[in-house]
């Protein structure tokens, strides 16, 4: 391949170059070029994999209030414009933070994608614990006033709502 070197306006060829200063041949850049692909394609096919495993738990009701709570905290993310980006009516994200309203798998990604996170790290996993700063040394340094407990899971009826779309209300808990 060649191209036009803009400093001399001259034809070259691309530089790869080797260990120690020394250029590579055609077939090694050619072999660095695959390697590089396959790499590619094996990180495409695991992030799909992840995707479907979240889908999964997404289905099997393992999303955790609580870590939605901490990705948003983490992220200084609060108001109405959360609830926006996420393509839920206000105050849905409060909801889904209180556990009674369980988020469609399109508006975790779109969670996932505003906190920088992956759709599966909102996903229960062992080891998950909600702490708390009262639970924490932090107790020493910071008022407790208002400490609220961690929700750790949804309701039944708003999974269901959400999952099988039942027609329950998620909000009162009666068929519509």
């Amino acid at each position: 391949m060649t191209t036009i070197d803009s400093r001399f306006g001259q034809p070259r060829t691309p530089r790869r170059w080797g260990k120690a200063g020394v250029r590579l041949t055609s077939d090694e850049i050619e072999a660095a070029s695959r390697e590089r692909r396959v790499a590619a394609n094996k990180e495409r096919i695991r992030d799909e994999q992840a995707l479907q495993r979240a889908r999964a738990d997404w289905a099997a009701g393992r999303v955790v209030p609580w870590l939605i709570t901490i990705a948003l905290d983490a992220k200084k993310l609060y108001g109405p414009e959360v609830d926006e980006q996420c393509g839920v009516p206000e105050p849905g994200v409060d909801m889904w933070e209180a556990g009674t309203l369980y988020p469609s798998f399109e508006q975790l990604c779109k969670l996932a994608k505003l906190t920088e996170k992956s759709p599966g790290f909102f996903m229960s996993r062992p080891g998950i614990v909600g702490i708390k700063p009262s639970d924490t040394t932090l107790r020493f340094h910071m008022s407790m006033d208002g400490e609220k407990e961690p929700v750790m899971a949804f309701a039944p009826e708003a999974i269901a709502a959400a999952v099988h779309g039942d027609g329950a209300c998620p909000t009162c808990w009666r068929p519509r």
